[in-house]
């Protein structure tokens, strides 16, 4: 069996995406083996594995194009190819998510085109996969993984593409069979035993809080106790219909954060005396990262947190992963709950379990230290173009830099400085504002294609909810800049509805800045 996790990988650190094969060697041989197909006058037949293979090997080392999975897809059903249907969604909602529309064939309509052959084979080669379930486990793991990439389709190509509603409609209604089969065998079994003595079971404790009065601290105990339990089920319910369900992420931890009152008791040396998370449940959370089964490792984790909530690295490794899965709103989330528990007890994040093993790694209070110690943005938002003004931040000074040479060097020369800072960005908010500030470089080099080209794709990976949370400004920043520089394009290349609707968004952030 093969393994596709190569295909997530950037080609190279310098280029991400690779170059455009279409007109080379290697892609022209690999869709002339493919045309012996359809070809009745070939002399020999397709060759899937050699399909496969090269096709697996441009897209990993070469060139990040939608073309070559979708051959990869023709190849696996045309050549009955051994694949893990989960493990093959799995591998293509993560690829969709992290290239979306950056990658080949560049031409819009070409890629929606293959998208839907994308989809159609998949569709072809899973179908037979869900005849085959015989369990619910199977039916709704194959469900979970295909919701998830549903919604990356839907969010990224925003409906200029076909869906695969139809093959989770499929997977639904052979589940419901399911049910159905095994609701047989139960009634058949009860008749079986119609024979034997009853027997009265003792009874067990409701599942349900009790709608009694609550009259002391025991019981009041006992009823949060049993909340928590019900909101770890719920919590789990919701991350297996939906990975990115913020509510699932907050919930857990409203209710957790209610139970912590003081700084757990350590000694002179920081050590408390909590139990870490065991060493080998670790090893199984970095080997799902590894595997870049985010999913999993979000399920597993979110389990884990709420039962050991002062293990800091689990959170950012929770927020890790729905950054990797392009779910920044839910990300967000975790950042708001982490931060309310850092307002709380700042001191935690010092702290070390028994086995002197820490709450808290030195990456992970960079990131603590980044995200979740909160601004009072009251104070923020009294004079943003003082704190502007007065930013030491490496982007800008790099910035300022590279304006002061704008007439010295090419503007190839001067930008790579700020291209080498993204590359080297720690966080997505630093990967940003290094290319916010290309954008912003580009724009006075009057390179206004670039520059609003740019500023479109920023626009489209972080949402007004993570800009805001960074800025309060940030976003009205943005839409200013590629507002001006749509407005500077020359007339052939303007994009008038764009231009409108930049103008419209900008408007209901502050509309001072449309009428500037």
């Amino acid at each position: 069996m093969f393994s596709y996790n190569l295909i997530l990988s950037d080609i190279s650190e310098e280029d991400r995406l690779g170059i455009d094969l279409t007109y080379e060697p290697e892609f022209e041989s690999i869709e002339s083996e493919i045309q012996k197909s359809t070809d009745i006058f070939a002399t020999s037949k397709t060759d899937w594995k050699e399909v496969h293979s090269k096709s697996l090997n441009l897209l990993s080392n070469k060139s990040k194009d939608y073309r070559y999975l979708y051959w990869i897809l023709l190849s696996i059903q045309k050549g009955q190819l051994p694949i893990d249907p989960l493990h093959l969604v799995s591998i293509i909602n993560s690829f969709i998510s992290k290239y979306n529309i950056e990658i080949y064939p560049s031409r819009k309509k070409n890629l929606y085109s293959t998208i839907n052959q994308i989809i159609q084979k998949l569709n072809d080669i899973v179908k037979p996969f869900i005849d085959n379930i015989n369990d619910l486990i199977s039916a709704n793991d194959l469900i979970e993984i295909l919701i998830l990439l549903d919604d990356s389709i839907n969010e990224i190509f925003n409906e200029n593409t076909d869906n695969i509603s139809s093959i989770i409609n499929y997977v639904k209604s052979h589940k419901k069979r399911l049910k159905s089969v095994d609701s047989s065998k139960e009634e058949a079994l009860n008749l079986l035993d119609y024979n034997k003595p009853i027997q009265i079971e003792p009874t067990k404790e409701s599942t349900s809080i009790s709608s009694s009065e609550i009259t002391n601290d025991r019981e009041a105990n006992k009823a949060l106790r049993h909340l928590q339990d019900v909101a770890r089920s719920l919590s789990k319910y919701w991350l297996t219909e939906r990975i990115n369900n913020e509510k699932a992420y907050q919930l857990s931890r409203t209710l957790t954060w209610l139970t912590i009152t003081q700084v757990p008791a350590s000694n002179s040396n920081d050590v408390t005396m909590l139990k870490p998370v065991p060493q080998t449940r670790k090893q199984h959370f970095n080997k799902l990262k590894a595997d870049s089964d985010h999913v999993g490792l979000l399920i597993n984790l979110e389990e884990s947190l709420s039962k050991s909530p002062f293990w800091l690295d689990g959170h950012f490794m929770a927020w890790e992963s729905l950054i990797e899965l392009n779910h920044h709103d839910a990300a967000q989330c975790i950042v708001d709950q982490v931060s309310l528990l850092i307002k709380k007890l700042p001191e935690i994040t010092h702290l070390k379990f028994d086995d002197n093993s820490e709450f808290s790694t030195s990456t992970t209070r960079s990131w603590l230290e980044e995200h979740c110690y909160q601004e009072d943005y009251s104070k923020v938002t009294e004079n943003i173009n003082i704190i502007e003004k007065n930013t030491e931040s490496e982007w800008d000074l790099a910035l300022q830099n590279a304006q002061s040479l704008l007439n010295q060097k090419t503007l190839t020369e001067i930008l790579q400085p700020l291209v080498i800072g993204h590359h080297q960005s720690r966080s997505n908010r630093e990967a940003f504002f290094w290319q916010f500030s290309q954008a912003k470089l580009l724009s006075q080099a009057q390179k206004y294609d670039l520059a609003s080209a740019l500023l479109g794709w920023l626009d489209s990976q972080y949402s007004h909810k993570v800009l805001t949370h960074w800025d309060p400004s940030l976003e009205e920043r943005l839409l200013e800049l590629w507002l001006s520089c749509q407005q500077k394009l020359p007339s052939k290349e303007k994009n008038n509805q764009l231009t409108t609707t930049l103008r419209e968004r900008l408007c209901c952030l502050n509309p001072m800045r449309v009428l500037n």
